[in-house]
């Protein structure tokens, strides 16, 4: 009976959603020991016709058949019924127990209206509140961005990255008064395809259009998803996807204003180059230039850093243009061009150091014949090469690093801007594979207790007030060698197809909301890695952060005042589990980078965890009036000593949730979760409730009301 259910989930094709209808109670014996559960019957709510699905009649696990503190307490990783009383047993929190009959809402696709004027089905004037929303929020706003549509003319696409960008706006009033809004970014080629309720162009991982072959072959038209984070800078705020150009927002209606080229910097058209001049690969629609889903906010200038690429087909490169911006949007240095050789396929994230942009290229290639046919997205047509080694590429930022005095004249260097050291990259380890990065600073990493911090035998010693010496005369020559970064990548990099590594979900003994949401069973485990690159010597260390040994976790990030800088000591991120695998994110963690300790909170096994945002409880925030007044009196653009008196987990962290409790609706209803930075395991302080579940999101922003 099984079997016959598996084959029918598994070329079921609907996205409807999914309502209860009456439980079914179910019993049997197991050994003398009689068990009930129930099993849930479910049919198809939509627009659509479709068959009722059966409840499987596979057997469920005793609980005396279990495994107590193991991985999944014994059972296949999201194989557990999702009203399975294990679920709520506190006893299994960090074990990777949870069932993907909730975890697959996670992609479920939301409801899509016809115009901006109607798409306002979920907006809320005022939230119920739980908690007390700390002061410091009040007049600020955060948004989130990531993608919630799934579906055209009722055919599913095929990849959760293909869904378009939706972006959520919490607009903080006085006290507890919070609205929320939410907003599909309806770029031109959205409302295309709203219009005739079908895609019109081919997703970038594997959505087809219409058509078959002849539909899809030679057209190589790319779609700006706008779904993956917000950039928020100088009262503009952008909607970003790493294969395209910014989206600008109104910052209050969400209403989409369009791309933009960020003041001439990018140019437009498909983001590969043949070397032809500009105006021949602007008539063929290639040429163009695709803007990072990362930029950073840098308190050491107090500047947005962004950079563009492009992929020079004919030297297997991709060039990379970093940029640096004022809060009014102007630019005081030159922007600065690096390519990263033998290089198929951009990296999608950086770090910003005092003196450097860090990159690290992941080792992909591009087979290009199967997209040029129209038979796979470009994502798909990405093939790893986990026998060739990382690169790690260390490019010194304009102003910060020069090269050694030269004969010319004091007024040939008044009027010429310092030329700096030459780039630098270095191989790295091999079948690596790197996401997201949390900081970088410039030196060894901070010292701790033997063993922890740097590999040499600490001299420094730590406060009791949490505070860090340092061993200024040990280390003052041998750190300017050197750069460390934090970064979240996978355990190991498998061979073949990259994005086989995302395949769609497998059949499971229960329906599922759709099978777009990942089996974390064929997803490599993220850890916290540390890279240590010495400038001179190219060497590279590679190592898990310590306390993270056992930890899967992704999207750290630190507190914005304190990005960059080697005095930075806590990373804060998602957490799924303690058990060396791979798993949905169920809880958060804060990790001290000195001692190596790590606080943890759990959300349980049937609530699921987004990107932490992390705003400081002074109110003080990069590119604020007073911080910049600061830097001036310091001098101009360093404003290092401007938060000396802050302490770094004096913090709010701000991150969604998912929670599929008994007494939420089917699929989930999602919530707005505070926490203090300061004590994390404490849970949180305040909970801003939704009356829907909003899909799992990506990245986002916070803005303050009053920049201090």
């Amino acid at each position: 009976h099984f079997d016959a259910y598996a084959r029918r989930m598994a070329s079921a094709r609907s996205t409807c959603a999914m309502r209860v209808t009456s439980p079914r109670r179910v019993g049997r014996v197991g050994g003398t020991k009689r068990v009930t559960r129930f099993i849930r019957v479910v049919r198809a709510s939509s627009s659509s016709p479709t068959k009722n699905v059966p409840a499987p009649t596979t057997k469920k696990t005793s609980s005396s058949t279990r495994t107590p503190k193991t991985l999944g307490w014994g059972e296949r990783r999201g194989a557990i019924f999702p009203d399975d009383p294990l679920l709520l047993d506190e006893r299994t929190f960090g074990y990777c127990v949870y069932s993907h009959a909730d975890w697959s809402y996670a992609y479920k696709s939301v409801a899509l209206c016809k115009t901006d004027g109607d798409d306002v089905d979920h907006d809320l004037e005022q939230c119920a509140v739980e908690g007390t929303i700390p002061a410091v929020l009040n007049g600020g706003v955060l948004y989130r961005n990531g993608p919630a549509l799934f579906t055209r003319g009722g055919v599913e696409y095929k990849h959760m990255l293909d869904g378009d960008g939706m972006v959520l706006r919490f607009a903080f009033g006085v006290g507890n008064d919070v609205a929320f809004t939410s907003r599909f970014v309806r770029t031109d080629e959205f409302t295309e395809e709203s219009f005739v309720d079908a895609t019109t162009r081919r997703g970038p991982f594997g959505t087809p259009k219409p058509g078959g072959f002849s539909g899809n072959a030679f057209d190589l038209r790319q779609k700006n998803l706008a779904n993956t984070n917000i950039l928020a800078w100088g009262g503009k705020i952008y909607a970003l996807y790493e294969a395209g150009r910014p989206v600008e927002l109104d910052p209050v209606s969400l209403a989409c204003l369009g791309e933009t080229d960020l003041g001439g910097k990018l140019r437009c058209g498909m983001f590969v180059s043949a070397g032809l001049p500009v105006s021949v690969e602007s008539k063929l629609g290639v040429g163009g230039n695709a803007f990072t889903a990362h930029p950073h906010i840098d308190p050491h200038r107090n500047k947005a850093v962004g950079w563009s690429w492009s992929s020079l087909v004919a030297e297997q490169a991709v060039e990379v243009t970093f940029f640096e911006w004022e809060k009014d949007w102007s630019e005081t240095h030159k922007p600065t061009t690096h390519k990263l050789a033998n290089c198929e396929a951009a990296p999608h994230d950086f770090a910003v150091t005092k003196m450097r942009y860090v990159l690290i290229q992941n080792r992909l290639k591009v087979d290009p014949g199967p997209y040029v046919l129209g038979l796979k997205g470009a994502g798909e047509c990405l093939v790893s090469q986990p026998e060739l080694p990382v690169v790690v590429h260390v490019v010194p930022r304009p102003g910060a690093l020069q090269k050694k005095e030269t004969t010319e004249t004091d007024d040939e260097k008044r009027r010429t801007e310092p030329e700096p050291e030459p780039a630098v990259s270095v191989d790295g380890p091999s079948r690596s594979f790197e996401i997201h990065v949390a900081f970088a600073h410039d030196g060894r990493p901070i010292y701790g207790q033997v063993g922890v911090g740097n590999t040499d035998t600490p001299n420094d010693s730590e406060d009791p007030d949490g505070s860090i010496k340092f061993d200024t005369k040990k280390n003052h020559d041998s750190d300017s060698n050197w750069v460390t970064a934090y970064t979240a990548g996978w355990d190991e990099l498998g061979a073949g197809s990259f994005l086989g590594e995302w395949s769609r979900s497998e059949p499971w003994p229960f329906p599922i909301a759709t099978p777009l949401s990942p089996d974390f069973n064929n997803i490599p485990r993220t850890l916290l890695w540390r890279y240590e690159v010495n400038l001179n010597t190219k060497e590279v260390i590679r190592t898990v952060t310590p306390g993270c040994e056992n930890l899967c976790i992704d999207h750290p990030h630190v507190n914005p005042l304190f990005e960059g800088k080697r005095q930075c000591r806590f990373v804060y991120a998602s957490l799924s589990n303690e058990m060396k695998t791979s798993g949905p994110p169920l809880g958060y963690c804060r990790v001290d980078l000195v001692t190596g300790d790590v606080a943890k909170w759990w959300a349980g096994n049937k609530t699921f965890c987004e990107e932490l945002v992390i705003v400081p409880k002074s109110g003080r925030w990069v590119g604020g009036d007073l911080d910049e007044a600061m830097g001036n009196a310091l001098g101009g653009n360093n404003t290092d000593d401007a938060y000396a008196d802050e302490k770094e987990e004096e913090c709010w962290l701000v991150g969604m949730l998912a929670e599929h409790g008994s007494g939420e609706k089917e699929g989930g209803v999602s919530c707005l979760a505070i926490f203090d930075g300061a004590d994390l395991a404490r849970g949180p302080v305040a909970k801003i409730k939704l009356k829907h579940r909003v899909p799992h999101g990506l990245h986002g922003a916070f803005v303050p009301g009053m920049r201090k």
